[in-house]
């Protein structure tokens, strides 16, 4: 997608509104034009998916993703049961973005979360290739002892990667981060802590886009369960490329 295009999908994607509707669905308080989302429903290695039109015609499905109607946060719920993709171990609640982009700008995720329930360790962002092997290249995890680690693939074929622990924040508080690529420089920002790392040269000439959800990395792949494995609360999540 031209630089152009992602700007106007960009425009007023700042999602967070000064105050959040308790009453209205998560496309009415975030701009979820960017995204599609995945579900851990549908069937094994051909999973649910939600397209941008019917996130911002305003779809819920609770108990999965929907509007917590005490505060307005976008709620993203991954069973420790569900289908998964061809290519994953573990179910998700996840928003995928639409548009690929080259490391040749500033492309930048962010937002501002709260891990409610977590039994282990789910990933909250991601920075995934566009096409190739398809293997993400940073996930941001969070633990359920409170540590915000960053796993840093070294090779774009996958499986081979660096962890690194960037701040801890409490279950249930909320923490800003975000998640940017420019040139080979990775930064990662949680609330006042930023750390960068240099992307392997396997990744060279590749096109990323980001995800951002719950993905439960101890949940596994079966008939889906509807009660809460991970729970993670979105009060604001936008991107920018320049």
């Amino acid at each position: 997608m031209s630089a152009a295009a992602l700007k106007q999908l960009d425009q007023n994607a700042s999602v967070v509104q000064p105050d959040l509707s308790t009453s209205s669905p998560p496309g009415s308080n975030f701009n979820l034009a960017p995204f599609t989302l995945q579900l851990p429903t549908g069937s094994s290695g051909d999973i649910d998916t939600v397209s941008s039109s019917r996130l911002t015609g305003g779809y819920t499905d609770k108990p999965y993703f929907y509007t917590d109607s005490s505060d307005g946060s976008m709620v993203m719920m991954d069973p420790t049961q569900g289908w998964t993709t061809s290519g994953s171990l573990h179910p998700r609640t996840e928003l995928h973005e639409n548009a690929t982009w080259s490391t040749a700008g500033t492309n930048r995720m962010n937002a501002t979360v709260a891990v409610t329930q977590v039994p282990d360790h789910t990933t909250v962002g991601q920075i995934f290739q566009g096409s190739g092997p398809s293997k993400p290249l940073c996930e941001l995890q969070f633990t359920s002892g409170g540590v915000v680690k960053l796993l840093l693939e070294s090779t774009n074929q996958g499986g081979k990667s660096n962890t690194y622990t960037i701040t801890n924040v409490a279950v249930g508080t909320k923490f800003t981060y975000e998640l940017s690529l420019s040139g080979t420089t990775v930064t990662v920002k949680v609330n006042s802590t930023t750390k960068t790392y240099t992307m392997d040269s396997s990744f060279d000439g590749e096109n990323f886009y980001f995800k951002a959800g719950d993905y439960d990395q101890s949940a596994v792949s079966g008939t889906p369960l509807t009660t809460a494995g991970t729970v993670v609360k979105f009060y604001a999540l936008s991107l920018t490329h320049s």
